[in-house]
């Protein structure tokens, strides 16, 4: 459809959000800084996301993505030189910590962003299903390439020139992006009830963020449980191929999900695909015998990943408050991240006390509770669903 080379550009400023955290990580400990203060770099990064991003997003619903997302885009880019030149000059770990959280914190939401146009453009639309599930596989994608495009820089060219290239990709995907003004969607200004304009004043939305956190739960839990395991079997170089066939298999599964129309309610759909995570949680959390039982069962568990997060990202067009649309996909972007955290943490203290099964079977565990959000979804879609026949 006409203008619709905005997802591509986006699919370029989106490589940034996959590379910040690791690359800041790489280059404090290339340059002889310790991995304890890497570390805290890195988690002022996506923590500062997670708890800022969605507020920066509700301004752009209100005033326009070309009006904050440009001015956030320079941002970005100087936090990013500013950081790699203090850790350059082996400033203090808390001048670190604090430059790390303006990356975080101006880092554009290019992915809630291009949602938000695509609900727009197509809001009743049969198409508007697919072009969300362009986007989330767009993110899968991005998540593969980010880490190898900064980790690559950051070691075979300057510790410091992997958050540059990110920096070079903030500034010229943005731009791109926002030259596709046609299909920027208007600005929607607060009215005199500021509540009305908040994401999370929709129970629906409200669900699918403890449903989203629980999926982040489950991805750190996960990987970090299959680190352990195949540390634990002996063959502790084979965790990334075991976690890319994870990813693969999601990725393929999210592609012949999103290729299709779907009847029926996507409320139900959502909550039968995050009852196939769940199941596949439990296969991961038995299959802990060997490297290749293993590898069977994340290639099998991961085929639900996709199609779960594309039907909860289709969800949020039917749920959420029209001039909150933005702000809604920004939250279920950043909840993911924040329960990865959650869960890695979590994972390594259970690994540390009863092995890597402890994790996994955590990892089922929530599943059971990204299921039981679902299941109140429903209520949510059906409630929705009721509004609009009455108002029609």
């Amino acid at each position: 459809m006409p203008g619709a080379t905005f997802s591509a550009a986006g699919a370029l400023a989106r490589l940034p959000q996959a590379m910040a955290g690791l690359g800041a990580l790489v280059m404090v400990t290339e340059l002889g800084g310790s991995y304890s203060v890497a570390g805290a770099v890195a988690g002022a990064v996506s923590l500062s996301q997670a708890l800022l991003a969605p507020r920066v997003s509700r301004l752009t619903d209100r005033l326009g993505q070309t009006r904050v997302l440009g001015p956030q885009a320079a941002l970005n880019v100087a936090a990013m030189v500013a950081l790699v030149v203090a850790a350059y000059l082996h400033a203090p770990p808390a001048a670190l910590v604090g430059l790390g959280a303006a990356v975080g914190v101006t880092l554009p939401q290019i992915g809630a962003a291009a949602r938000a146009r695509w609900t727009g453009l197509l809001a009743g639309d049969p198409r508007l299903d697919t072009a969300l599930a362009t986007e989330s596989l767009i993110e899968e994608a991005v998540f593969v390439v980010g880490p190898v495009l900064v980790v690559a820089a950051a070691t075979g060219v300057a510790p410091g020139a992997g958050l540059l290239v990110a920096a070079a990709l903030v500034a010229v995907g943005c731009a791109l992006f926002l030259a596709h003004r046609s299909t920027e969607p208007p600005p929607r200004p607060a009215g005199g009830d500021q509540r009305r304009v908040r994401a999370t004043a929709s129970r629906g939305v409200r669900v699918l963020i403890v449903m989203f956190l629980a999926i982040g739960v489950l991805f750190g839990l996960t990987e970090v449980g299959v680190v352990a395991l195949t540390r634990d079997l002996g063959h502790p170089g084979i965790s990334g191929v075991l976690l890319a066939a994870w990813a693969g298999a999601s990725l393929v599964s999210g592609t012949i999900y999103g290729s299709r129309t779907w009847p029926g309610d996507p409320a139900r759909r959502l909550m039968l695909s995050a009852a196939a995570m769940t199941v596949g949680g439990v296969l991961i959390a038995v299959a802990t015998q060997s490297v290749v039982a293993a590898a069977v069962a994340l290639v099998i568990a991961g085929t639900a990943n996709a199609p779960t997060l594309i039907t909860g990202n289709t969800l949020v067009a039917v749920v959420a408050p029209a001039e909150a649309i933005t702000e809604a996909y920004t939250w279920l972007s950043v909840t993911v991240f924040a329960g990865i955290a959650v869960g890695a943490t979590v994972g390594g203290a259970l690994i540390d006390h009863g092995g890597a099964p402890n994790a996994l079977w955590a990892a089922a565990g929530a599943g059971v509770l990204a299921t039981t959000a679902a299941a109140a979804g429903r209520r949510a879609q059906a409630l929705a669903d009721s509004r609009r026949s009455s108002r029609g």
